[in-house]
């Protein structure tokens, strides 16, 4: 009797070529260890797949950051620009950036910003919370200067300054280390300064339940006082949900409230009682 192999060569058996193609495939090893290992191979698909959809959209985040810093790039070499950072002359390039961050923010998020009206006309210091990725806070800027063409001083971490490749972005959008001299400073010249007490320790520690973590972190009170300016403070409704750390509970479940931004700015009751 011919084996399936010498049918399908001789042609003796009424075997179809697909069926021949089968039998020859069903000798190769690798398809006996796809076979064996199938199981195996789908849970580690699966695992990857899920590591891709927790981590792709700050991942997609931090490639628009540095895109946005090659557009600066480009436009400051373009224009042979060697004036101040935070001087008008980059208007036009800022309002670029923030438009696109504002249709990221729209569509991505849905985000919404209330009570911009309250804000002072002079300076005055904007307090918020660090949520795990602040991405709300990039969108606050960006609507800010779309809506009321301000430029809102930032106080940052000093870890941010260390960051790769980001050098012009920080300095064009007003990212200041925030020592006191620097915050007064300012605020003297009219710039609404932000800052997060909870910082780094909030974004990292904190929970689903906002919690602040502010510690004995007292000193924009004090630069607020000094500087004899208003203390705003800055709320963004779902950015604990929208992005989780690791430890906090219901972490794989929350990915649906991605969709919907909504930051409350500068409430005028809250304000009147920090004021």
């Amino acid at each position: 009797m011919l084996g399936r192999k010498e049918s399908c060569a001789s042609g003796q058996l009424p075997m179809t070529s697909l069926s021949c193609l089968f039998y020859a495939l069903e000798e190769w090893t690798i398809v006996e260890l796809l076979k064996k290992y199938i199981f195996h191979l789908i849970i580690a698909s699966l695992t990857i797949s899920a590591i891709l959809v927790f981590f792709i959209v700050p991942l997609t985040i931090v490639f628009f950051i540095y895109l946005t810093n090659i557009l600066l790039l480009i436009y400051q070499r373009n224009n042979e620009l060697k004036a101040d950072p935070l001087s008008d002359v980059w208007n036009g390039v800022r309002k670029t950036i923030a438009g696109f961050w504002d249709i990221y923010a729209r569509i991505w998020h849905g985000y919404e910003l209330h009570g911009v009206k309250n804000l002072p006309e002079g300076p005055g210091i904007l307090v918020y919370y660090h949520g795990a990725i602040p991405i709300d806070y990039l969108y606050f800027l960006s609507r800010l200067f779309l809506w009321k063409k301000r430029l809102c001083l930032s106080v940052a971490d000093h870890f941010v300054f260390r960051l790769p490749g980001l050098r012009l972005l920080l300095a064009v959008t007003g990212v200041i280390p925030g020592t006191r001299e620097e915050c007064l400073d300012a605020l003297k010249k009219g710039y609404l300064v932000s800052i997060s007490p909870g910082g780094v320790r909030e974004a990292l520690f904190s929970d689903e339940s906002y919690q602040l973590m502010w510690g004995n972190r007292k000193g924009f009170a004090q630069v607020a006082l000094e500087a004899k300016v208003p203390i705003i403070p800055m709320y963004t409704q779902n950015v604990r949900e929208g992005y989780r750390m690791f430890k906090e509970r219901n972490f794989a479940f929350q990915t649906s409230a991605y969709f919907g931004f909504s930051n409350t700015c500068c409430g005028s009751e809250v304000a009147q009682i920090w004021k």
